[in-house]
């Protein structure tokens, strides 16, 4: 029936809309980041193509459905897009990925949650850090002189010249913010550091001095082509230069929010460090050092198709990819979460902190055309470049992008979702219809699934080899098989695992490896 019944330009175009912005078709995504989702239309059509065929695909698609306990499986299950929908289907799922991440991932997507006690637990959670780490995240308003919020640190790369040993800033850049989400330019002075805020820019000789010692403003920086001139000696260096280890990075800006001056102001608020913003870096190099690190991992990188770039710039380890603020703040969020009593609310925030390190980490850019961070993961490999956004571990309320509130928001609207799941017009994203019945949880099983009910799941961390399966046991298979080496999915990956594994070792399969990777990976 499938053959006859799926109707390709009706899904093509349902499908095209979801990937635009999967996260508002689809919110289950967002218990957690995995690579090259498909979109959840394309399985939920092929399903009912083939075992709900009594009207057109255009009219059923748009309707309730309870397909009766029939057993699908996935053999290559990632992110686990196509169990998810049969799951939403009533059907029972069999899934496996030779990745322990994607089987966690799954298993979260899957898994049942009580909703109030996640977000009061999560509250919880968020109050007993602040009150810890809350003040290394403040900064004195420029306008008011009282205490903000910082939503941003911006750090530059810094290499030390082989010749005279002077460090260099390494900016590409001297160019902080552009005018199209801000009324100004905002442009940081090469020779004092003090950012300068023009409405428009004037590069003819003298046009643009520093408001604060008078120098030329200029917007291209010295490093360039892997290239920098040292200003002191003039030597030509190159980078990156991982010899001596990770580069060093000196913080030269500040995106903050002030709730005072927020009502009258236009545009955002950026200003250069002052001596309280590095003291409190101080107060962070010593609060790590004098506390307990066993929530930071020690994990050595692996050679690899991504990881070799890291290696080029001198990083050895995962931990060396966070600075000493991160460290201390993320140290104690993993263990503030690890002391939950209750399991499920436990493994959730588990899973939000470890998504929510890709905004956390030392290789997130900021988008001066945008304003906001850039995560680890956006171009799906590890990019090094020589501005870096240190972003607020727990997040301003309402306001950015990347904190851990904001993941614990993204993870209850995915529970609410898969509660009550919905669809949106093909010709109307705003219409959306919600579908009586149809709901995405499973109890999660050791064996196969009988015929019987409630809906189960039987997903394993293993190699689709060693998934053994009766003959005709399965009603159908829906997988989008590997890609063999296009995207390192497992390299990846080992970024979060490495901090997720500690508090999964001793209950969960898969997580005894000290690896993602595998031999047996087909990429």
């Amino acid at each position: 029936m499938i053959e006859t019944d799926f109707d390709v330009s009706f899904v093509a175009q349902l499908a095209q809309r979801e990937k635009q912005i999967q996260q508002s078709y689809r919110p289950v995504i967002g218990v957690h980041k995995w690579f090259a989702r498909r979109p959840g239309t394309l399985f939920r059509a092929l399903l009912l193509a083939e075992f709900a065929n009594d009207q057109p695909l255009s009219t059923s698609f748009f309707q309730s459905h309870n397909l009766g306990l029939r057993v699908i499986g996935d053999p290559f299950m990632g992110g686990g897009t196509p169990l998810l929908e049969a799951n939403r289907l009533g059907c029972h799922v069999v899934g496996a990925d030779i990745n322990p991440m994607a089987y966690w991932i799954v298993r979260q997507e899957l898994a049942e949650l009580d909703r109030r006690i996640f977000r009061q637990t999560a509250d919880e959670v968020i109050a007993d850090v602040e009150a810890t780490i809350g003040d290394l995240y403040r900064t004195t308003c420029v306008q008011c002189g009282q205490l903000a919020s910082v939503k941003y640190f911006l750090w530059v790369k810094q290499q030390p010249c082989a010749r005279c040993r002077q460090l260099i800033d390494l900016f590409p850049s001297y160019l902080v913010a552009k005018n199209q989400r801000h009324p100004n330019y905002v442009l940081v002075c090469p020779s004092c550091g003090v950012l300068n805020e023009r409405e428009k820019l004037n590069w003819s000789p003298g046009a643009m001095r520093c408001s604060h010692c008078r120098e030329h403003l200029v917007e291209k920086g010295p490093a360039s082509g892997n290239r920098c001139s040292c200003p002191n000696c003039g030597y030509e260096n190159k980078y990156p230069n991982g010899e001596f280890g990770p580069p060093e990075h000196r913080l030269f800006a500040l995106e903050y929010h002030c709730y005072s001056c927020a009502p009258d102001h236009r545009g955002r608020f950026f200003k250069a460090p002052d001596a309280a913003d590095l003291t409190r870096l101080a107060q962070a190099e010593v609060c790590l050092e004098t506390t307990s690190q066993n929530n930071i991992p020690a994990d050595y990188i692996p050679p690899g198709d991504e990881t070799t770039r890291l290696h080029r710039w001198g990083y050895k380890t995962y931990r060396q990819l966070f600075n000493p603020r991160q460290l201390f703040s993320l140290n104690l969020l993993a263990a503030a979460i690890a002391g939950v009593p209750a399991e499920t609310v436990r493994h959730a925030l588990l899973t939000v902190f470890s998504d929510s390190l890709r905004y956390q980490n030392m290789l997130c850019r900021y988008d001066a055309y945008a304003l906001k961070i850039i995560d680890i993961f956006s171009v799906h490999g590890f990019p090094v470049s020589l501005v870096q956004c240190e972003n607020s571990l727990l997040g301003i309320p309402n306001v950015g992008s990347g904190g851990f509130r904001h993941f614990v928001e993204k993870y209850d609207a995915a529970k609410a979702y898969c509660e009550k799941p919905f669809e949106k017009l093909l010709h109307s994203s705003r219409k959306t219809i919600f579908l009586p019945g149809e709901r995405i949880g499973a109890q999660l099983i050791s064996t196969f699934p009988q015929e019987v009910a409630p809906k189960s799941a039987y997903i394993q961390s293993t190699s689709a080899e060693k998934l053994e399966l009766l003959p005709a046991s399965l009603d159908a298979i829906l997988t989008d098989p590997p890609y063999y080496a296009n995207v390192q999915y497992a390299e990846l990956m080992d970024f979060c695992y490495a901090w997720l594994r500690p508090h999964l070792l001793a209950s969960v399969s898969g997580f005894e490896k000290t690896t993602t990777r595998t031999d047996e990976e087909l990429t």
